[in-house]
C-alpha cells in the first residue's frame, strides 16, 4: 500500500545526510570535554540504513486498521470519544502534572523515571554532561538518528486526518497547561492518529530497555504512561496511543533487525553501561536492587496490559496473524542466551489474543498484541 518510489528515498536519504553532516541528533550543542567518551562519526551517522525506510515504504499497512474501524464501527469511535473524555476528566492533579511535564520534555527524559531515584537521576546528569554521546545520537531528542528519517508521525497524521478529542468535543475537554504554554495551539493544525509521543516513547523505550535490561518493565510501563498522558491532556485518543505502540515497536524491531545500524545501538549500550557503573559506583544491578522509585515488576506489567486495549472488547475473535518475527530482536539482551526463534516463543506466549481494534489480520498484524512489559519479566 503507497509504495515508496527511488526519487522519495533518494529525497529522505538525503535528508539524513543533510542532520548528520550539520550535527543534528548528536546532543552536543557544544564541544565535549576531551575527556568525554567518543561519540559516534559523521559517517557512522549518516550510513544510509536500509532501516531507514520501512519494509513497507511507510507504517500505513500496519496502522490502517483505523480505516476500518472508522468506516465500518461507529459504535468504536463512539468508545475512543468517551473514554478520553471520561480519562481527562478524572485525571488527578499529579497525573495532570507529570501530563503537561511530559510534553515539553524530551521522550528519553520522560522515559528514565522509570529507572528509580538514584539511578534515573545519575542517567540524566551522565545525558545533561554529554558523557553518553552514543546513546543521545540514537535517542535524545526530535532528531535522534534512531528515528529518522521515517520515524516521525507526520505522514500518518496527515493520510487519516483525524481531528483531535478537544477540536471535537470542546466542551467537554478541560485544557491542562503551563502558565504561557502554548500545548494545544501546536497541536491544533494536525491529526490526531497516530499520536507521535507514544511512537517515540516506545521506540526510544525500546532502545532503553534493550540497554538496561533489568529495568524492562519499568520501562515499558513509563512508555504506556507517557501514552496515557496524552488522553489526559485530551489531545489523543485511546486508538491513537494503541497505533503510537505499534508504530514504535515495529522502528525498534526493525533498526534492531538492521546489523548494520544495530551495530550502533550495541555501541551506544556498552558506552551506557559503562559510564552508568562508574557513576554509581557499583554493578547497575546492585545499584537498582538498594534503589527506590522504580516500579515493582508486577505492578509495571500489570500497568502496562491495562493499557494495551483501553477496555476495547475484542471485535474479531476468530482472526488469525502471527507475532512479526523481527519483534525477537527486542529481547536479544533480555535473553542474550536464547535463540531468534526462542524469543519470538517468548513474546507469542506473552502476547494478548488476536482481533483487538487496530489488530490486522495477516502479514500487516501482530504488532498490536506484542506485550514487552510481560516478555521482559517473563521466565526464559
Amino acid at each position: 500500500m503507497m509504495a515508496m518510489s527511488l526519487r522519495v528515498r533518494s529525497v529522505l536519504l538525503s535528508v539524513v545526510t543533510l542532520l548528520a553532516l550539520i550535527g543534528v541528533g548528536t546532543a552536543q550543542a557544544a564541544p565535549a570535554p576531551a575527556v568525554a567518551p567518543a561519540g559516534f562519526s559523521t559517517a557512522q551517522l549518516v550510513g544510509p540504513y536500509p532501516s531507514d525506510i520501512p519494509p513497507g515504504g511507510t507504517y500505513l499497512p500496519e496502522l490502517d486498521g483505523f480505516t476500518y474501524l472508522r468506516e465500518h464501527r461507529p459504535d468504536i469511535i463512539k468508545q475512543n470519544l468517551a473514554t478520553v473524555i471520561a480519562t481527562n476528566n478524572s485525571a488527578t492533579k499529579a497525573q495532570q502534572a507529570d501530563a503537561i511535564a511530559i510534553n515539553y520534555d524530551d521522550r528519553l527524559i520522560s522515559l528514565s523515571e522509570a529507572l528509580g531515584t538514584k539511578v534515573g537521576s545519575t542517567f540524566r546528569a551522565l545525558l545533561a554532561d554529554g558523557r553518553l554521546p552514543k546513546a543521545a545520537a540514537l535517542a535524545e531528542g526530535d532528531t535522534a538518528r534512531a528515528g529518522i528519517p521515517m520515524g516521525t508521525t507526520l505522514l500518518e497524521k496527515t493520510f487519516y486526518n483525524n481531528p483531535r478529542p478537544f477540536i471535537v468535543a470542546p466542551n467537554q475537554i478541560k485544557r491542562y497547561d503551563r502558565p504561557g504554554g502554548h500545548l494545544y495551539a501546536e497541536v491544533a493544525t494536525n491529526g490526531s492518529y497516530p499520536s507521535g509521543h507514544t511512537s517515540m516513547a516506545y521506540w526510544k523505550g525500546a532502545l532503553l530497555a534493550y540497554w538496561l535490561p533489568e529495568l524492562g518493565p519499568q520501562i515499558f510501563a513509563r512508555a504506556s504512561q507517557i501514552g496515557q498522558s496524552r488522553m489526559v491532556l485530551g489531545v489523543h485518543y485511546p486508538l491513537d496511543v494503541m497505533g503510537g505502540r505499534i508504530m514504535g515497536t515495529a522502528i525498534a524491531a526493525e533498526r534492531l533487525a538492521d546489523p548494520a545500524f544495530k551495530k550502533l545501538i550495541d555501541e551506544a549500550g556498552t558506552q551506557l553501561r559503562a559510564q552508568l557503573t562508574a557513576a554509581l559506583g557499583s554493578p547497575i544491578a546492585t545499584a537498582i536492587a538498594a534503589d527506590s522509585g522504580h516500579l515493582p515488576t508486577s505492578q509495571a506489567t500489570g500497568e502496562f496490559r491495562e493499557r494495551m486495549t483501553y477496555g476495547f472488547a475484542r471485535i474479531a475473535p476468530d482472526q488469525r496473524n502471527a507475532i512479526p518475527a523481527e519483534a525477537a530482536g527486542l529481547l536479544k539482551t533480555r535473553f542474550p542466551n536464547l535463540s531468534d526463534a526462542q524469543r519470538l516463543e517468548i513474546l507469542r506466549r506473552t502476547a494478548i489474543p488476536a482481533g483487538y481494534p487496530l489488530d490486522q489480520a495477516g502479514a500487516d498484524g501482530g504488532w498490536l498484541r506484542i506485550d514487552l512489559a510481560a516478555a521482559y519479566a517473563a521466565a526464559p
